[in-house]
């Protein structure tokens, strides 16, 4: 299996702002890259929450998707997919990966019956991709982004606490297919992952729906790892019980990490256990941060 020479992540859309930028709730980050065959990469993995304060830090931070070389969407929710057209626009056509589940509705409905879409929003869509240059790429096995950049495909969900909670009684959950209501877990969740020279293999996710172990227990699998030495990402442990969050940090500790940067859906106390448990791993996420793969920042907030 390809090895990337390195890896850049630029953080284009996060909750947090301290470097400069505009802060939303969503995520986005900018993977610069030399893979598997030495060529230089670049590939977006997301595109935040809200489109104005994105395109925002883009021009702040002088980005330039002219060159970029694929478009990867974690899971099909408005906070990680305002601004995909606008971005595939500017490279004047690129493939685009995601599950095949995400661009369906993911409809909720409360208990008065009130429906509400949790998915893609309007302009941002499968047609509005296609038409501004983008080439779809949809599947729910791993695929190879770049050569050594994979994406993990659907998680396999093999632990005994994580997962998404079904719906409350009362309450219902679905994708919206073709007329036809298929219940949701948020199958379509997806993560990319790469092994790197001289740093080991990464784990970058949107939002973990599937569970951070989960999905770190899955890329080991699939690269026939014995240790994962980065996870980058949304873990949505916000509003977890003690329980829960006591169980993560105990399997965190088993994968060997020698970065751990949990950001957006992590929530303040979740973030705060992490950093306590694994004070040298950890590492503060925000808008326009660079996290270099093997290196660890010169400039920690503890």
């Amino acid at each position: 299996m390809a090895k990337l020479g390195s890896l850049k992540i630029t953080t284009l859309a996060e909750n947090l702002v301290q470097a400069g930028g505009l802060g939303q709730w969503g995520l986005s980050f900018l993977l610069e890259l030399i893979d598997g065959k030495g060529d230089q990469r670049k590939v977006l993995f997301d595109t935040g929450g809200h489109k104005e304060g994105f395109l925002n830090n883009v021009k702040l931070l002088k980005v330039d998707f002219s060159d970029l070389d694929a478009v990867v969407i974690s899971h099909g929710h408005w906070d990680h997919t305002a601004a995909t057209v606008e971005a595939v626009r500017e490279t004047g056509g690129v493939k685009v990966y995601a599950h095949p589940l995400a661009f369906y509705p993911h409809i909720s409905v409360n208990r008065e019956g009130k429906m509400n879409d949790s998915g893609i929003p309007e302009g941002e869509r499968i047609g509005d991709i296609e038409a501004a240059g983008g080439e779809m790429v949809l599947s729910s096995k791993p695929v190879e982004v770049v050569p050594g950049l994979w994406t993990t495909g659907e998680v396999a969900r093999v632990t005994s606490f994580e997962g998404v909670a079904p719906p409350r009684k009362g309450t219902k959950r679905y994708y919206l297919v073709d007329g036809e209501e298929v219940p949701c877990f948020i199958q379509d969740d997806m993560a990319l992952w790469a092994d790197i020279e001289n740093a080991g293999p990464y784990v970058i996710t949107g939002c973990a729906h599937s569970g951070p172990i989960n999905t770190l227990l899955h890329v080991k699998k699939l690269g026939d790892f014995q240790k994962i030495s980065g996870f980058i990402g949304g873990t949505h442990l916000g509003g977890r019980t003690d329980e829960y969050l006591d169980k993560t940090i105990n399997e965190f500790g088993k994968f060997g990490l020698k970065m751990l940067s949990p950001c957006h859906c992590t929530g303040f106390k979740a973030t705060a256990l992490l950093m306590n448990a694994f004070p040298e791993e950890f590492v503060l996420n925000y808008c326009c941060r660079e996290l270099v793969a093997g290196k660890m920042p010169r400039y920690q907030v503890r």
